[in-house]
């Protein structure tokens, strides 16, 4: 279901307790790396060679040029991935992205490290897509997620923004895969059509909630003037399963150039759960 709202809106949050907190505390200061602004010891991240850097080590003060850095005139924090570039295991597509590591000192396997459908959890960020690809095969041109949250094998939800060359603005949508891996696709959460959209370099913010079975994405726009929700209910085989959040740049795209590249841009992070 979407729902759309103008005005004054503030989305309510399912949750009254806050456990992690992974944003700015103040101003972002551009001579500082990433955790200098962020905090990121409860996050591990991963590199476009796939290979990945630990809570420790990215909340000390870890940078890599032209891949995650610190934008050096707003201070906010920079992903970018090439088309071409090496792969996860389970994946056939480059990525620069946080995961969610709760227990950063345990295995990301482990049960403390990760959350269930009846923990709840909520993630919001406030961010500008910078540059999508624009060379390669038509299905994947232009096409990044921005969010997800992953389970044991399968997502709940991935969060995307599509903008083909073509378009002037991009759309948001998301998938959910069932535990079995069967895939639905929403309609357009935010659609291009007749003008609308997102444009590359707009600031804007996303809201992933789940509670149980109830999955609620809200996309907010123009300072929160505009509102656009979307609700669905997850498999209710998840319940039970462990389940983390996702969060910076997986490029969607594996053709085109060596020089194609998506970069997105993070002005502020939180993750919470009850």
């Amino acid at each position: 279901m979407l729902f759309r709202s103008f005005g004054r809106h503030s989305p309510a949050s399912l949750f009254s307790a806050v456990l992690l907190f992974s944003g700015p505390a103040s101003a972002l200061d551009a001579s500082l790396p990433p955790s200098g602004n962020f905090d990121l010891t409860h996050w591990k991240l991963t590199l476009p060679s796939g290979s990945e850097i630990q809570a420790e080590v990215l909340s000390n003060g870890y940078t890599l040029g032209n891949v995650f850095y610190t934008d050096p005139v707003s201070g906010a924090m920079v992903f970018r991935c090439p088309n071409l570039a090496g792969t996860t295991a389970n994946s056939n597509y480059s990525r620069t992205e946080l995961r969610e590591m709760l227990d950063p000192g345990s295995s990301a396997h482990d049960d403390s490290n990760n959350w269930t459908p009846a923990d709840g959890g909520r993630m919001k960020a406030r961010l500008k897509v910078n540059r999508v690809s624009t060379t390669g095969e038509s299905t994947k041109v232009g096409r990044i997620i921005i969010g997800q949250i992953h389970g044991p094998d399968t997502e709940p939800v991935r969060l995307y923004f599509h903008k083909k060359p073509s378009d002037a603005k991009g759309r948001i949508y998301l998938a959910s895969e069932s535990v079995g891996g069967s895939t639905f696709w929403s309609t357009d959460i935010v659609s291009n059509k007749d003008g609308g959209g997102v444009a590359l370099g707009e600031l804007f913010t996303y809201a992933i909630t789940l509670k149980g079975t109830r999955l609620q994405v809200d996309i907010l726009r123009n300072r929160g003037a505009v509102v656009d929700t979307y609700v669905k209910d997850i498999d209710p085989a998840y319940q039970g399963l462990n389940l983390y959040f996702k969060a910076g740049l997986y490029n969607q795209n594996n053709t085109g150039t060596s020089s194609d590249y998506a970069k997105v841009t993070f002005y502020s992070l939180t993750h919470t759960h009850p």
